[in-house]
């Protein structure tokens, strides 16, 4: 094959496995999750988790009734592919809201996933993730307001499989990458 369309080739099967992270965090779906990650992978969170990637699968359970809302949100990729390797930095904009005491807790981050990304089996994975937080957001308490005439009676979304998608898609939520 032409070096340069497979490369392209790589490089969108690389940006399918990021976005496909976003939405399997922010729907708290840990079995699609785990489908982005060789079993062998680390993932380095920071203090939320650092370690084998089923340690951070296990922090993303147990903090899941702490967190109301997550939008995972991807801007700049940089990609380098050298056969079966390649390693990304991703630039992203993640939003949380978070069940404090007494009163919730917006996050906002900005920051950067530095990964390394292998291919077995013709798949791409995750090998590695490291976060790094450029700048951090936190408003305490909470502004999410949903009682705007533009919010109010729309559908809200939830970190489970009650999320309207699961409900609305017929083709998306079912596909897995590869």
């Amino acid at each position: 094959m032409d070096p340069a369309l497979q490369e392209m080739l790589d490089e969108f099967a690389l940006r399918k496995l990021v976005h496909a992270y976003c939405r399997a965090v922010d729907r708290g779906d840990i079995a699609a999750l785990r489908d982005l990650y060789h079993h062998d992978a680390t993932d380095a969170h920071g203090a939320f988790s650092t370690g084998s990637v089923e340690g951070f699968f296990e922090q993303l359970v147990a903090s899941r009734p702490f967190i109301k809302a997550m939008a995972h949100n991807i801007t700049t990729v940089n990609f380098a592919v050298d056969g079966n390797s390649a390693e990304g930095e991703i630039y992203n904009i993640a939003v949380h809201t978070l069940a404090g005491r007494g009163r919730d807790v917006d996050l906002v981050i900005g920051g950067r996933y530095l990964d390394r990304y292998e291919k077995r089996a013709d798949t791409w994975k995750l090998l590695e993730r490291t976060i790094v937080t450029d700048w951090a957001r936190v408003t305490d308490p909470s502004s999410m307001d949903m009682g705007h005439p533009i919010t109010k009676d729309t559908l809200k979304g939830t970190l489970d499989e009650t999320d309207p998608s699961y409900q609305f898609f017929s083709l998306l939520v079912a596909r897995r990458p590869g």
